[in-house]
């Protein structure tokens, strides 16, 4: 008795195992922020042959933020039937410089992957290349056999470069000119690490003539790349997503645009933190009652004070020309563009939490050898330009009644000078005339520095004492005392952590790591994105808190972000 009862157990686990086989689906996330703080999500999901699962509802989908839920705004099914046009042309825009070859070997490992997600999904495919250094280095190709476009990229040879920008620009525009499928979808992949030539004599093209070109055209743009503000500004335009280059996970980002691009249900949010702080958010996609492999993403919510471009723009947040240098109220930091020649359309953009009402603006000359624009135009929610010519070091300009902002975005029309850059922005409204809240709230924080130190350093003392909760309370006060305290919300977020409310903690890293400036950014900002990775690694999350860990190594050296990416690789068998 005792031996049949053992192999009817062993039977029924069998079973109950393929059944939980049978129920693994794999899901593959691609987040677009184009109607920031609106997120949607182009998801694939797939059963372990590699097909479309179909069928699946809202109710089916939870999604996290940063460890906490959100509420999904809306959900659909795309169409999988065979008499649907499901024809999708996909071209890869490569750098193949000397820098790159890491990348190469990861294109060409994972072609075959990226075009049975493709294939499997039920998508009619082309793949196309084309690569560039400072000049077009291999002619536009494309086919419908992955083997084909797989020996095509194992010979390209890494090589050149090392004067970066290279010429992406003419690249894109070369591949936009062919001739696709009638009715195909076209997608743009741009895999690059340097900035891109503009407006001078590699190319006459700009940034803003070739977006205007691909949306006229309806293709979409995806940039595997550095963290600079025209890969961003580029694909939000153009529906796509941006992935940073430097993840130190390439492969992953291929099959994710994959899955992206042959998506079988779009799902949208609004994000529980809608504020434009500039941080990383992580997306987690999970199935009730499934088990979900992958269904990871991550997306950058933009700044509060955003740019075209901006002077030594592969430093990112780093560069001492940010855009939130004009509301800092500093006189001696500046905004400067960073295409070559004189701006000519480059921008710069407030877009405000919260409705601001002001009736004039003023715009301050940079310091130093930079120059302001000669002529500008003035856009408020995206309504039409407002134009005004610049005279002098300080320029007000007057609405001629009080007006309802969220956004206000300055475009510079002509200039004279190779620096173009502005100072300060500011506006004003309200009887007497006042500096609008948001700005005006950055400027007393400088004030109350010390005050906040103060607090910062009672928190402290509070959590060396494990008295958590009291500390929270401290850091708090010091972040209101100043709004861009780095060290007191990475603080904020190590006390949370001790009190397990997880998103909250997520939330003051990514807090500390968009506010850490100076020569304790790269030691704050590799802290916090450590910090963030041992949450998600405690929560199992391994993909991100590999994100995370790898990210912190790229800010700083140390033996405990090496020993978290060892760690997190072997989790995830990779």
């Amino acid at each position: 008795m005792g031996k049949k009862f053992t192999i009817i157990v062993a039977l029924l686990l069998l079973i109950f195992s393929d059944l939980n086989a049978a129920e693994k689906v794999e899901i593959f996330v691609q987040p677009s922020v184009k109607d920031y703080p609106e997120i949607k999500l182009n998801i694939n999901a797939r059963d372990k042959s590699g097909k479309p699962v179909p069928g699946l509802t809202m109710k089916d989908f939870t999604i996290l933020e940063d460890l906490g839920s959100v509420k999904i705004d809306s959900f659909k099914e795309l169409e999988l039937k065979e008499d649907i046009n499901r024809v999708v042309d996909i071209v890869f825009v490569f750098d193949d410089t000397g820098s790159m070859s890491n990348e190469i070997r990861g294109l060409r490992d994972k072609v075959i992957e990226f075009a049975n997600i493709i294939k499997k999904s039920n998508f009619d495919f082309r793949l196309g290349l084309i690569t560039y250094k400072d000049k077009i280095y291999k002619p536009f190709r494309m086919t419908d056999n992955a083997g084909q476009f797989q020996t095509w990229v194992s010979r390209l040879k890494a090589r050149g470069g090392g004067d970066e920008p290279e010429n992406a620009l003419d690249a894109i525009d070369d591949a936009a000119k062919q001739t696709y499928r009638k009715d195909a979808k076209v997608i743009f992949i741009l895999i690059t690490d340097a900035t891109f030539h503009a407006a001078n004599k590699i190319t006459s093209l700009t940034m803003h003539s070739v977006v205007s070109d691909l949306k006229e055209k309806n293709i979409q743009f995806h940039a595997v790349g550095p963290n600079m503000d025209q890969y961003k500004v580029m694909t939000a335009e153009l529906n796509g997503t941006f992935y940073d280059k430097d993840s130190g996970q390439f492969k992953r980002i291929i099959a994710q645009i994959a899955g992206g691009s042959a998506s079988n249900y779009t799902i949208s949010y609004k994000s529980n933190r809608p504020e434009h702080d500039f941080t990383w958010r992580a997306i987690d996609v999970s199935l009730n009652g499934k088990t979900v492999v992958n269904g990871v993403g991550q997306y950058q919510a933009p700044g509060w004070v955003t740019a075209s471009s901006r002077k030594n723009g592969l430093m990112g947040d780093r560069s001492p020309y940010s855009p939130q240098n004009v509301i800092d109220g500093n006189k001696s930091t500046n905004w400067i563009e960073g295409v070559d020649g004189s701006g000519i359309s480059e921008w710069i953009s407030l877009n405000f939490d919260e409705t601001v009402k002001a009736d004039k603006f003023v715009i301050k000359a940079p310091a130093g050898y930079a120059k302001l624009p000669k002529r500008i135009s003035v856009v408020v929610n995206d309504e039409e330009k407002r134009f005004y010519n610049l005279t002098g070091t300080s320029f007000t300009g007057d609405f001629g009644h009080e007006v309802e902002i969220n956004t206000f975005k300055i475009i510079i029309e002509n200039a004279s000078g190779s620096s173009i850059g502005i100072s300060e922005v500011e506006l004003f409204g309200g009887k007497p005339s006042m500096l609008v809240k948001p700005i005006q709230k950055t400027r007393v924080a400088k004030i109350a520095a010390k005050i906040a130190k103060d607090f910062n350093k009672k928190g402290e003392k509070l959590y060396h004492k494990k008295k958590y909760e009291e500390a929270i309370y401290y850091y708090k006060e010091a972040i209101t005392k100043n709004l861009t305290y780095a060290q007191a919300y990475s603080n904020l977020g190590l006390a949370y952590q001790r009190i397990k409310d997880y998103p909250k903690a997520v939330w003051a890293n990514r807090k500390a790591i968009s506010l850490a400036k100076g020569k304790t950014k790269a030691i704050v900002s590799a802290s916090s994105y450590y910090n963030i990775a041992r949450i998600f690694e405690s929560q199992h999350k391994y993909e991100q808190a590999l994100q995370n860990f790898y990210w912190a190594k790229s800010l700083r050296s140390h033996k405990a972000y090496d020993k978290g990416i060892r760690r997190m690789k072997g989790k995830l068998g990779i």
